[in-house]
């Protein structure tokens, strides 16, 4: 298991229950890190339960996964609306 990270809020959002050694996007290897978030749903787009910024992919570190946003918001944290 792996924290997954939104790198615009840094908020643990998920833990990654897929395999390790390739990483496969799929909603169910997604558990909410929180009882606030909800479940990613098969099929929707990737997006961050806390901010709502939408990931453009992810970087697959040692103990954790960072999904990526777009460059244009730099990581500012400032924290959107569902």
């Amino acid at each position: 298991m792996k924290p997954v990270m939104c790198t615009y809020c840094n908020t643990q959002i998920y833990n990654y229950i897929g395999p390790v050694d390739k990483i496969e996007v799929k909603a169910k290897n997604f558990v909410p890190a929180s009882p606030n978030f909800k479940a990613p749903e098969p099929g929707q787009d990737i997006i961050c339960p806390n901010c709502a910024i939408k990931f453009v992919g992810f970087s697959n570190q040692d103990n954790q996964l960072r999904m990526l946003i777009d460059w244009h918001y730099k990581g500012s944290g400032e924290v959107g609306t569902l």
